[in-house]
């Protein structure tokens, strides 16, 4: 695999929570470490690109339209 940069991985991780995906969920389809992946997650949790509905991370409008513009 090659070396990602952080907007990859970003990028990664809103795909995966775009149908809603739990904690293991995210880390395995990012492929990523899990304190890594919730690391991430905590950025996104605090620019509102992704909200929380109970244990399942879900991408928010302001992230669909980032990521739409980075595609």
């Amino acid at each position: 695999m090659k070396r990602r940069n952080k907007f990859d991985i970003v990028i990664m991780i809103l795909d995966v929570v775009s149908s809603g995906a739990n904690k293991t969920k995210i880390g395995h389809k990012a492929e990523l470490k899990f304190n890594l992946a919730m690391a991430y997650m905590e950025l996104l949790l605090e620019r509102g690109m992704v909200r929380t509905n109970g244990s399942t991370y879900e991408i928010t409008a302001k992230g669909e339209t980032f990521a739409k513009k980075a595609k």
